[in-house]
């Protein structure tokens, strides 16, 4: 199991999901509306997009440049270059165990 933090302003909510799931998965068992994912995980909406928290963990999930996810990132509202990710993107593991992330305040619209 891989525990995954996501950071609400000063609240941080967590769940536990099997190594092989992303952020994404995770967050839709936390019902989280901040990533309502409409796209199910495809990387064709950016509804997932999240701030990586910390440098520890941004320089673990740097994005690939050149990829359809930094080309959807870099329209979004809200894209911080080396922090923004989209959730569906982040295959979990055991090395991103504990992983921190931030939820963004203006996918609730």
């Amino acid at each position: 199991m891989v525990k995954v933090n996501f950071k609400r302003d000063d609240k941080t909510l967590s769940v536990d999901v099997p190594v092989g799931y992303t952020i994404m998965e995770a967050a839709k068992e936390l019902d989280l509306p901040e990533i309502p994912a409409d796209c199910g995980g495809c990387c064709a909406c950016a509804t997932c997009h999240i701030h990586v928290d910390g440098v520890q963990w941004q320089n673990k999930l740097k994005i690939k440049e050149n990829s359809l996810e930094q080309e959807l990132l870099e329209y979004e509202r809200g894209y911080i270059e080396g922090v923004s990710r989209l959730a569906c993107q982040i295959q979990l593991n055991d090395d991103l165990n504990n992983v921190t992330v931030k939820l963004r305040k203006d996918e609730l619209l």
